[in-house]
């Protein structure tokens, strides 16, 4: 089942083409790693998925609507009811400093969706008992490590039970050890077939628990495949000097 289809994305910052012609497919319960070098386009084209940035042209489709067609955008509660099919993790945590862990997690669905306080603080147990920070309920983001701060970021993209987990570079700002904590975090979602696009420069998480792997490269998607493909055999040429690059 197709749970993302994009065609003929196009964005553009000024005279900087960022995407040029970006064209993939989103099956349930993929795991797609996107890489590239930077400056590639991997970051607004996540952010243009969930209508954080606006699109010059083409379509996003996401389980069978499309919000923006043909560079053209969908109403604003037909792009919220599609957009909120997906969450999102940031390279930063994003999370508000000012609010104790449980609110950052409980905010949004007593807010925003009406859920009522005991059902989002049962979700809000249950997730960060999955993330390994049950203990943390209570605390504030500043008492976090790097490690600690993003995994409260994925359980608080998980309270609003989104189809698809998009996550923008989730490791870059995290040292080894941090970024451990993390990644084990995704591998266990993608094991429980949660549907996952992963911009990220993790090359073994890339080969080992991705499914699909998107190699960018001037604005748009040069080559695509499974990691055996893509890493053993890359058949763009940008894509084999990226690795040889790497790899050295």
């Amino acid at each position: 089942m197709k749970l993302i289809e994009v065609t003929s994305l196009k964005k553009g910052f000024g005279n900087l083409n960022v995407l040029t012609d970006v064209n993939f497919e989103v099956e349930k319960g993929d795991v797609i790693a996107v890489i590239g070098p930077s400056g590639a386009g991997k970051s607004t084209m996540l952010r243009c998925l969930i209508n954080l940035e606006k699109v010059d042209g083409g379509t996003i489709t996401v389980e069978g609507e499309s919000f923006v067609k043909d560079g053209v955008y969908a109403s604003h509660e037909q792009i919220k009811a599609v957009t909120r099919k997906m969450g999102m993790v940031f390279q930063n945590f994003n999370l508000f400093p000012h609010l104790s862990v449980r609110r950052n997690l409980t905010i949004a669905p007593t807010a925003v969706f009406g859920k009522s306080k005991e059902e989002s603080d049962a979700l809000c147990e249950s997730l960060l008992d999955k993330v390994g920070l049950r203990d943390k309920i209570d605390a504030m983001p500043s008492t976090l490590s790097g490690g600690q701060k993003q995994r409260v970021a994925i359980a608080r993209a998980l309270m609003l039970n989104p189809d698809i987990m998009l996550f923008d570079e989730p490791t870059s700002a995290l040292d080894p050890q941090l970024t451990s904590e993390v990644l084990g975090v995704m591998r266990a979602l993608a094991a429980d077939h949660m549907t996952m696009i992963v911009v990220t420069h993790e090359m073994s998480f890339a080969r080992e628990v991705a499914n699909k792997i998107l190699f960018m490269c001037d604005g748009m998607i040069v080559e695509s495949g499974t990691p055996a493909q893509v890493f053993g055999q890359p058949k763009d040429r940008r894509t084999a000097d990226f690795f040889h690059n790497i790899l050295e």
